[in-house]
């Protein structure tokens, strides 16, 4: 079984591109048996699931994907009569989606295990957030402000965290479901998520030191070293990276803006650069 994995696509920023045929190009290319979108197809829920629908229709190769933080973004602003949801909502329309949900859908295959699920930031990745006064924190949100989200984070400012601990648990409970089945001490695990779960897997330059506070949450990683999982493939930083750290090897699997492509005119090209197929 071969098993792709791309994240960051944002059509809805790179228009000029006719992603449906690049897409369904590259399946066939690659003789992919499945396709894992790791979030940030585009701006919106409905959207991307729309999308991958639409996907499916144009390939054999079977469509899963997992929500990033732009499918829970909400604007209502653009359409004042359409319905906006708060982004628990989304992620759950995302989660149980029956046909597209790699969370509700989990490859087992011979001796690995895929999964997916959400993921958020709590702040954790920046190395000084966590003893930063209240004043100090303060500043610091308001310089880099999450303003696409719908809930107001003064009524609510532990509403990130209160996202991840939420995402955690679920990951905690598909990891111990594996370890605790038969035999599942032997399985191989591969975990799909949108955020980042080492700040290694971000720009390194002191210049980035307070956004990487909004890439992930470290209490992946430790997750996946206390469960021995095998992989994790992530996105979200539109930064590709492989690294391997306490026996997870991590793989970052954005495409992201055109701008930053290297085939900047040729999108299969580009996305043949950037899947990662996982062969079981």
């Amino acid at each position: 079984m071969r098993i792709g994995f791309i994240g960051d696509l944002h059509i809805d920023y790179n228009t000029h591109h006719d992603f449906l045929t690049a897409l369904a190009q590259a399946c066939d290319q690659l003789d992919l048996d499945t396709i894992v979108f790791c979030g940030d197809t585009l701006t919106g829920a409905e959207k991307a699931l729309s999308f991958y629908g639409r996907m499916q229709d144009r390939t054999q190769t079977r469509v899963l994907q997992i929500p990033g933080n732009h499918e829970l973004y909400c604007l209502p602003e653009k359409n004042k009569t359409s319905l906006c949801l708060d982004a628990d909502e989304y992620m759950d329309l995302m989660l149980n989606d029956e046909a597209t949900s790699l969370f509700k859908n989990p490859i087992v295959h011979g001796q690995w295990c895929i999964i997916g699920g959400p993921s958020w930031y709590d702040y954790s990745l920046h190395r000084n957030y966590r003893r930063m006064d209240a004043m100090a924190k303060h500043r610091f949100l308001r310089r880099n402000p999450e303003y696409k989200y719908l809930q107001n984070t003064d009524q609510n400012p532990f509403i990130n965290e209160k996202i991840t601990a939420r995402s955690l648990m679920l990951m905690e409970r598909q990891l111990r479901t594996i370890r605790e089945r038969a035999h599942g001490k032997e399985y191989k695990i591969c975990s799909a998520i949108h955020m980042l779960p080492l700040a290694e897997m971000y720009k390194s330059s002191h210049v980035w030191a307070t956004t990487v506070a909004f890439m992930g949450s470290k209490y992946y990683a430790e997750l996946y070293e206390s469960y021995g999982v095998d992989l994790c493939i992530c996105a979200h930083s539109h930064i590709r990276r492989t690294l391997m750290k306490n026996g997870t090897t991590y793989v970052n699997v954005s495409l992201g803006h055109n701008f930053k492509w290297k085939y900047k005119t040729d999108l299969l090209k580009e996305l043949l650069d950037t899947i990662y197929v996982l062969d079981i």
